[in-house]
């Protein structure tokens, strides 16, 4: 038997003004008003409908292509599609939910770690809580507890894992150069080099103190970054043919690829149309079963095992830093088009002594409102999604006292002191790192969340750390010379 499975990672950072909640006008965006806007346009709502042509273009049929692969999308994104592109967003979880009845229970989306942070350089707090938002988040939309979760960039190690595994999730998706090494069930070990490894079969992660495990599926190197980099989708009967050269004759193999969702209408024009015919004809025509990560291990379980990398200093890997996770905290070349990424270091230190200051002062006050400061945090997600009913929830489990409840005051300090932990979050948001330069609009948004987390922090705790921030941030200079963005 022969089975594919492509998985979109569909995100876009979070754009809203911190202070007003809307997102402002974004020129680079062109035309549209915002890059939400613009890629929503060429990308999330065509895959919804995707058009499947005949030799003389004339449209035979449309397609949803969520419905046909696997994918996570950012819950930050889906709470700006909620409200601005309702019929998309109402593809999407119709498409899970058409997936589940096709493949014995087992839903297409999967879940994220909220605000797309690059989960091995965060502190164990900061991961749990990524980790119980996106699940919250998930459940709120699809209805069911999600199998697994996208990891940021794939950022992994671990520590992740481990955690991850705690949570039980079934399984997890990298890259296949963020294996170290493969053991046979006979026990022999081979050593991986440069993402040689058969990718074709889930492989078993065991905890080092052997607390857990959880099965990793690797996609297939060549054909994610054809799919992404070289026009993969323009010929889908050829994409095909390309799938079907992987398979090793007699035996069942599950052949996957990965990439950014927006490659499909985005990144490559009409690529969600080439991706529609690929998913529901190409794949047919020969003998391939479309299926998902979830319900493939429901019939196959992994009895190889795998050790991951470690990367550079021991920090972890991900999918799109040779260096490992280096990209996000220093200017290891990643990236780069020449210019000088110093800047990158001094953001980061700037933001974890905001992280660190902001947390004791939390757990602090917090501490005097809720019964667990912590478990309030990573119970939050409750009211980020459940509206009224959801504070009122939220506010019954965890006050330490059921009269305040009732006391408007004591809820709106609560809740200052909540965003305040959200925005030191959001500040981590990892396209804040990913370009070039530090004044571009990545970094500067990051920026607006850090300030946004100051002034909670004076208005909830009566803090000001403005001073000993900004003379960090001031070290963190633009390629062209220029010192940070006053955002």
């Amino acid at each position: 038997m022969k089975y594919a499975c492509i998985h979109g990672h569909f995100y876009q950072p979070p754009r809203e003004n911190p202070w007003t909640g809307e997102i402002e006008r974004q020129p680079s965006a062109g035309d549209d008003h915002d890059w939400n806007a613009r890629i929503s346009r060429e990308c999330y709502r065509p895959n919804g409908e995707a058009r499947i042509v005949g030799a003389d273009n004339i449209l035979l049929r449309t397609a949803n292509n969520y419905s046909w692969m696997s994918f996570n999308f950012g819950p930050t994104l889906l709470n700006w599609m909620e409200t601005h592109e309702d019929w998309t967003y109402r593809r999407i979880l119709k498409a899970d939910h058409e997936s589940r009845g096709r493949l014995n229970g087992h839903g297409n989306a999967i879940a994220q770690a909220y605000n797309h942070m690059i989960m091995p350089l965060a502190n164990a707090r900061d991961r749990e809580t990524q980790v119980r938002w996106g699940v919250g988040d998930f459940i709120s939309r699809f209805g069911r507890v999600p199998e697994s979760l996208w990891l940021p960039e794939c950022a992994v190690s671990d520590e992740v894992m481990s955690l991850l595994a705690r949570h039980r999730f079934k399984y997890v998706i990298l890259s296949p150069e963020q294996a170290a090494t493969v053991i046979s069930p006979e026990g022999k070990r081979l050593e991986v080099r440069s993402g040689d490894l058969d990718a074709r079969r889930p492989y078993l992660w065991e905890s080092p103190d052997g607390s857990g495990s959880i099965t990793v599926f690797f996609y297939d190197m060549r054909l994610s970054q054809d799919a992404a980099f070289s026009h993969l989708m323009s010929n889908a009967p050829a994409a095909a043919e390309r799938f079907d050269r992987v398979y090793a004759e007699g035996e069942d193999g599950l052949v996957s690829l990965a990439s950014d969702g927006e490659t499909y209408g985005h990144h490559q024009k009409f690529a969600e149309m080439g991706l529609a015919y690929l998913l529901t004809e190409s794949f047919k025509a020969r003998g391939i079963s479309v299926v998902n990560y979830g319900w493939y291990l429901s019939r196959h379980k992994a009895d190889w095992r795998v050790e991951l990398a470690q990367g550079a200093k021991g920090l972890g890997t991900s999918w799109s830093c040779s260096h490992g996770v280096l990209r996000w905290i220093e200017d290891c070349g990643c990236g780069s088009d020449g210019r000088p990424m110093a800047w990158k270091k001094p953001l980061r230190d700037a933001f974890d002594f905001l992280r660190d200051t902001l947390a004791a002062a939390y757990e602090k006050e917090a501490g005097d409102l809720f019964k667990d400061p912590w478990e309030a945090r990573n119970d939050y997600i409750r009211v980020l999604r459940g509206g009224k009913a959801g504070q009122r929830d939220f506010f019954a489990r965890h006050l330490r006292r059921k009269t305040w409840a009732t006391d408007a005051a004591i809820k709106d300090r609560a809740l200052l002191l909540l965003e305040m932990q959200k925005y030191a979050m959001f500040m981590y948001t990892s396209c804040g790192w990913f370009f070039q330069d530090i004044t571009g609009l990545e970094a500067s948004q990051n920026i607006k969340y850090a300030r946004r987390a100051l002034e909670l922090s004076h208005q909830a705790c009566g803090l000001d750390v403005s001073s000993p921030f900004n003379a960090r941030l001031d070290a963190a200079f633009s390629a062209a010379g220029v010192s940070r963005p006053a955002a």
